[in-house]
Formats: structure tokens, sequence, C-alpha cells
């Protein structure tokens, strides 16, 4: 029991024979425990600097303390020795900065102005991320084509993501529609969005980007794995605009939509169907982005007309503007 606390296993024994048998003598300890009277005698100045015996008058040097007042000893004891540790840690974060800001600095062309950086290596992408996304102070957005991320990615992500929400900066997200195929990846989206991120899902999102606080933008490069910084709002609108117009054509992912099997019939997924009424799309594509049948499609938009009390789609569309319910 007290292993947890770092306690090896024979002065444990030592201790809990003290316990049992508290006017023994070194030497029925010692055959209690299989050890010799001086093995004994070590174990007894290890409990005594653990604080677990005490020093008394007479003949024995010992005394085993209360085993809840032993206890008492060791938790305090650990988490005087956790909150160290903690302070080390914290110092140890605050000391990362500087070592990331030598491995990006000395990895990065950066032009005269200080609008454009080039990078080349995609560890130094990912170390600018983290940078970019630690002095963030307003929002945070993303835009990720392709396939899902790989199962052993999903964990930096969300921690990622988790940093910036304890912070209180809004992240923004889209994915493919393509990569909620993968359960993984859904799972993931489903639990993020849960905690707070706000998560779309686009046919064909364009191209990998980042913004943050709307000031500065990392980018693709088409001759390799690395990316282009950019900073300056002039610089960064084109692409805050592109990502808004995919933003605004996505269509959110929420808890009980994302994975949903065909014919629920939630708000949230009603909510969905008339986001995508909104975009002028037909029952078929509508079907196509959600992964359930024309039928149900149908259903669906009969459920979103009563809902809003509309009489036509394009009512439909205009009344679920007025209520917030797409941009």
């Amino acid at each position: 029991m007290l292993g947890v606390f770092g306690v090896e296993a024979r002065t444990e024994a030592v201790y809990r024979a003290m316990l049992e048998h508290p006017t023994a003598d070194l030497a029925t300890i010692a055959g209690d425990v299989g050890a010799s009277v001086e093995q004994v005698r070590a174990e007894l100045d290890l409990l005594a600097d653990l604080m677990l015996v005490e020093v008394v008058a007479g003949a024995r040097p010992f005394q085993a303390i209360p085993p809840e007042q032993a206890i008492a000893v060791l938790v305090a004891r650990e988490e005087e020795r956790l909150a160290e540790r903690q302070r080390q840690v914290t110092e140890a974060r605050a000391d990362m900065g500087d070592l990331v800001q030598s491995f990006v600095r000395s990895r990065t062309l950066q032009g005269p102005d200080g609008l454009v950086e080039e990078i080349d290596d995609p560890r130094v992408v990912t170390s600018r991320l983290y940078q970019l996304t630690q002095a963030a102070r307003e929002r945070v957005s993303f835009m990720l084509p392709g396939d899902a991320l790989p199962p052993g990615a999903i964990e930096p992500s969300a921690r990622l993501d988790d940093e910036l929400l304890e912070r209180g900066i809004p992240l923004r997200v889209i994915v493919t529609d393509a990569s909620l195929e993968a359960p993984h990846w859904r799972g993931h989206l489903a639990r993020q969005v849960t905690r707070g991120v706000q998560a779309r899902s686009h046919p064909a999102p364009p191209h990998r980007i980042v913004i943050v606080d709307g000031t500065v933008a990392i980018l693709p490069r088409d001759d390799s794995s690395g990316a282009l910084v950019v900073h300056g709002p002039d610089l960064v609108a084109p692409t805050a605009a592109l990502f808004d117009a995919i933003w605004q054509a996505a269509i959110p992912l929420v808890p009980d939509t994302v994975g949903a099997a065909d014919g629920e019939f939630s708000d949230a997924r009603v909510r969905q169907v008339v986001a995508l009424l909104a975009q002028g799309q037909k029952d078929e594509a509508i079907a196509r982005r959600l992964n359930v049948s024309v039928r149900t499609v149908r259903r669906l938009v009969s459920a979103a007309l009563s809902a809003l009390h509309a009489e036509s789609r394009f009512e439909a569309g205009v009344l679920a503007v007025k209520r917030g319910w797409v941009a």
C-alpha cells in the first residue's frame, strides 16, 4: 500500500510488523520480515526519515506512529513534491518559448520587410504554428482539406485545441465531408465540438490554411511540404475572405449529427438541412452531404418547413437567417 509513496516493500514490512507487534524486539521483527537485525536497523532509519516511527524512551528506540497519521505524513510529503514538480514544469514551459524561437529562427527565411516568412521543413511549420497559436488573442481558424488526420495526430491536435479553448480563444475548423467517413476522426470532432470548437464540413476545401487573429496566416507552398507565413491585415485579408466564403458554404457539425444515422430528426439535423436549403442545394445534393437517403432529406425538409412555419423552401431560408440558424 505504501509503495505508491515510494516506500520499498521491506521498509513497509518492518513498519507493519511494528504495528502488529508493538513490544517485539529487533530480532523478532527481523524474523517476521525475513531480514537480519542489521537490515531491520537500516529500515528503521529509513522509517525515521519518513517520520513513520518516532523515538520513545525505554529499551526500544522506535515506535510506529498510527497508520492514519502515517498516511497523512506521506500524503503531505507527496503533495509537497508534486507542487515542486509543477513549479519546475511551469518554469520549463516558460523556457520552451525561447527554445522554440531559436529553432524556428534558424530555419526560417524572412523577407526584409518582415511580412512573409518562408519555411521548407514541415517540423518547423509545426513549431511556428505553436508559436502563433500561443500568441493568439482573438480567434484561430483552420481549413483542413483532404483525408482525416491519422489516429497518431489526433492527440496533438486535441491538445492544441484545448489550450486555445482554455484561454477563451474561439476556434473554427473546416474539414472535408469525405474525412467524416473515418470513425476516429468523426468521433474526435464530435468530442471537440462538445468542448467548444466550431466545426463545419465542406465537399472540397481548396487549401490548408491557418489564420490567427486575422493578422497572420499560414499557407501551403506549392513546391514543397513547407509553408509561407504572411503578416498584416492587408496580406491576410484575401485568405480570410476565402475562409469565410468556405465557412458560409459549409454545414455545421454538432455532436448529435456527426455520423448520425439515416432518419434521425434532431433539431441540429433539421438546422443542417435548413443551412443547405439556404445555399440553394437540391435534395440529391443534400442527401450526399448528410450521407442519408433522398427520401429522408425530403422528410427533413418537411420537418424544417414545419419548424419554421414556412410555406416554401425560399421562405424557410429567409426565416432561418432571421432566427440566426444560418448566416
